[in-house]
């Protein structure tokens, strides 16, 4: 009876490994829904040189690389912004599940498949204002 608990409390923490193993991507995906806000409003954003928006408004970014944005307006200096990731709560559940299971492939399938990043869930963007340039005269 003894000997039956310890293989079945030994099966539960392995297979609570196992579950979180690559939970990152499981739990919340290899892409995320972004909020790009700008000052001024009704800024054109291009994000990667596909997505084409109107700030503010909302893109939906792969994890897995960081992503260049660029801003444009009337009347202001053009700018481009990396939109930049970091890493995610949910690699702690990886390397505890990692821990017990002694297997590399649960951090490695989270980095490949971006479930290890994630990024700010509203970014906001500031353009200046174009300088008038002096007319010099001869």
């Amino acid at each position: 009876m003894q000997k039956t608990r310890r293989w079945f409390g030994a099966a539960v923490i392995l297979l609570w490994a196992g579950a979180l193993t690559g939970c990152g991507t499981w739990m919340h995906g290899d892409h995320q829904s972004v909020t790009l806000f700008t000052t001024p409003a009704e800024t054109n954003v291009v994000v990667d040189d596909v997505v084409h928006l109107l700030a503010p408004g909302t893109v939906n970014l792969s994890r897995k690389a960081d992503h260049r944005a660029t801003l444009a307006k009337d009347g202001y200096d053009s700018a481009t912004y990396t939109i930049t990731r970091t890493w995610s709560w949910w690699v702690v559940a990886d390397v505890l599940g990692c821990a017990i299971i002694f297997s590399p492939f649960c951090i490695m399938h989270d980095i490949d498949e971006g479930g290890y990043y994630t990024f700010d869930d509203k970014i906001y963007f500031t353009l200046d204002r174009k300088t008038s340039e002096s007319v010099t005269t001869k």
